[in-house]
C-alpha cells in the first residue's frame, strides 16, 4: 500500500469519527436548539422549532384539540401563514383536565375528561415544527372546590365555596391545591410539553369577593405572596426537566403599580417566569381610557400604551429574564373586528420590538387572523 493510500484511508478514518462524534455523542436534536436554557435532565426530543420569544400563536379549546377536523384547520392555517405555535388547553376555565391524564386526584375528583391523547398531539406537532404552548388555568377552578369544599375560598356568610366571576375557586394559599397542581405539571413536563403557560395564577377579581375567606392564611400573607410562592415551588420542582413556564396577565397588570387585591403584581412575577403573556384587549378598557370614548376602536394605540409601560417597568427588575408577547384580541366585543384591527394590534407590538403574539378566540374561528396575515 502506498504512502498516499495510508493518509487516504487515515483521514478518512478520522472524518467517520468525527461524524459519529457530531451526530450520535452529540444529540441531533441538541444541534437544532436555538436559545436553549441548560437544564438538568435534558431531552433531546424536546427542542425549541422557533426562536424563543417569536411565539405567534392561535388558541385552542381541548374540545378542538380532540377533533381531527379542527386541528387539520388550524396545521393548514399555521402552514399558510407566519404563524408558528398554537396554545392549546391542558386544565381549562372549569377545572377539567382536558388531555387523558394519570393523575389520580384528577380522576378521584372528576377533573379527568380525557378529550385528546397528549403523546398523540404533541408527535403531531413536533413533525410540523410546531411549537406547543400548554395552557393550564390555576386558580379559577370549580371542580376542586365542589370535590373538595375544606380546600376552597370560602363565602364568610355561609361557610361553603365562594362563587365568584363565574366560578368556584381553591384557596390560593392552600398547599395541597399547589401539590395537585404541580404533580399535573410534572405529567406534562415529563411528556415533553414545552412550555407551561399560567392562567387565572390569581385571586377572583369581582363578583362576591368582599366576602371570600382565605382560611389557609393562617400567617397574614399577602396574595402577592401566595401568587409568587405557587410559581417558586414550580420552578424549584420543575428544575430537572427542560419546561418554560409563562403567565396570562390582565393588561392592567402592566399598567397599575399595585397587586389590584388579585396577588398579581409585575415586578414580583417576572423573576420566576420565562414569557409573560399580557391581555391588552381594547374591548376591555374602560370608557375615556386615553381620553377615547370608545377604546376598543383604538387598538394600537391602547396596546403599544399597555405595553410600553410594562417593558419599561420589566427592565428595571434585576435578574429578570422574561419575555413580553402580548395576547392580540381576535373578536370584537362593541364593534366588529377586521383585518385592520388584527394588524394595528400586531403593529403596535412589532414597533416595540415585540417579535411574538397571541391570538384569543373562544370559539377558535380565526377567518379575519388568516385574512390579515395574508393581507400583511
Amino acid at each position: 500500500m502506498s504512502r498516499m493510500q495510508k493518509r487516504f484511508i487515515n483521514t478518512a478514518r478520522i472524518f467517520t469519527l468525527l461524524l459519529i462524534f457530531v451526530f450520535i455523542i452529540i444529540p441531533f436534536g441538541y444541534l437544532r436548539a436555538e436559545g436553549y436554557k441548560k437544564i438538568t435532565g435534558y431531552r433531546p426530543d424536546a427542542y425549541w422549532v422557533v426562536r424563543p420569544g417569536t411565539q405567534k400563536a392561535v388558541y385552542l379549546t381541548g374540545l378542538s384539540v380532540g377533533s381531527e377536523a379542527k386541528r387539520e384547520e388550524i396545521y393548514k392555517l399555521v402552514r399558510k401563514t407566519e404563524l408558528n405555535s398554537i396554545v392549546y388547553d391542558v386544565k381549562d376555565d372549569w377545572g377539567y383536565i382536558d388531555y387523558e391524564t394519570d393523575v389520580e386526584m384528577a380522576d378521584e375528583i372528576g377533573a379527568a375528561k380525557g378529550y385528546y391523547n397528549l403523546d398523540l398531539i404533541l408527535k403531531e406537532m413536533r413533525e410540523k415544527e410546531i411549537y406547543g404552548i400548554a395552557r393550564f388555568v390555576v386558580f379559577k377552578d370549580s371542580i376542586l372546590p365542589e370535590a373538595r369544599p375544606d380546600m376552597a375560598i370560602l363565602d364568610s356568610r355561609t361557610g361553603m365555596p365562594l362563587y365568584s366571576e363565574g366560578s368556584y375557586w381553591p384557596d390560593i394559599y392552600c398547599e395541597e391545591v399547589w401539590d395537585y397542581y404541580i404533580e399535573i405539571v410534572k405529567e406534562l413536563a415529563s411528556k415533553g410539553v414545552e412550555e407551561i403557560q399560567f392562567d387565572y395564577v390569581r385571586a377572583p377579581a369581582r363578583g362576591n369577593i368582599s366576602y371570600a375567606e382565605y382560611s389557609y392564611n393562617v400567617d397574614d400573607n399577602t396574595k402577592v405572596w401566595a401568587v409568587t410562592s405557587f410559581l417558586k415551588r414550580v420552578r424549584e420542582e420543575t428544575e430537572e426537566y427542560n419546561i418554560r413556564i409563562s403567565a396570562d396577565v390582565f393588561g392592567w397588570v402592566f399598567i397599575a403599580e399595585n397587586d389590584q387585591g388579585i396577588g398579581q403584581l409585575l415586578e414580583e412575577l417576572v423573576p420566576f417566569l420565562d414569557f409573560i403573556y399580557p391581555m391588552p384587549y381594547p374591548s376591555h378598557y374602560s370608557k375615556n381610557f386615553l381620553g377615547y370614548e370608545l377604546p376598543e376602536a383604538y387598538p394600537y394605540e391602547v396596546v403599544s400604551y399597555t405595553l410600553d409601560k410594562g417593558i419599561s417597568r420589566i427592565d428595571d427588575v434585576d435578574n429578570a429574564d422574561c419575555t413580553v408577547i402580548p395576547w392580540i384580541q381576535a373578536f370584537g366585543l362593541r364593534m366588529k373586528y377586521t383585518e385592520n384591527e388584527i394588524l394595528e394590534q400586531i403593529g403596535a407590538a412589532e414597533d416595540l420590538g415585540i417579535e411574538g403574539y397571541l391570538c384569543w378566540n373562544a370559539a377558535n374561528i380565526y377567518g379575519v387572523v388568516e385574512r390579515a396575515l395574508d393581507s400583511n
